[in-house]
């Protein structure tokens, strides 16, 4: 059985489109899942962030031994944990000494803040 000169056009046109979709998969789908990956990342940690500003307000928590710093460069809270020296960062920075902070973006409880994982990410500049 031959077919028809339309029906070969026909049978050519839906390879072509076939053809298309595989390559749009194709291109499409290896970028999907490198955001994935990296929206997964991003949302444990690791936006890496440096902040300098004056200290507006530090607040220990209610448990873990843990300190929260306001700057006024920022609206993001700095989290300190006491593994990171929240203690001996307490007894040396005061409000309104200006400081400069390193640390990463975390989310706690659906709102972002800058934790800081080592006492020496924290450099007094001025009091």
């Amino acid at each position: 059985m031959r077919m028809q000169k339309e029906e070969k056009i026909v049978v050519v046109l839906l390879l072509m489109a076939l053809g298309s979709l595989a390559v749009a998969f194709w291109a499409f789908a290896s970028e999907e899942g490198e955001q994935d990956s990296s929206s997964d990342s991003s949302s444990q940690k690791e936006a890496g962030l440096s902040v300098e500003g004056l200290v507006l307000e530090i607040t220990p928590t209610k448990s873990g031994g843990n300190l929260l710093l306001n700057l006024d460069s920022t609206p993001l809270p700095v989290f300190i944990p006491a593994n990171a020296g929240a203690k001996e960062l307490q007894a040396r920075i005061k409000a309104g000494d200006r400081v400069n902070i390193r640390g990463t973006v975390s989310t706690f409880q659906g709102k972002d803040e800058l934790v800081v994982s080592r006492q020496t990410d924290i450099q007094v500049l001025s009091n």
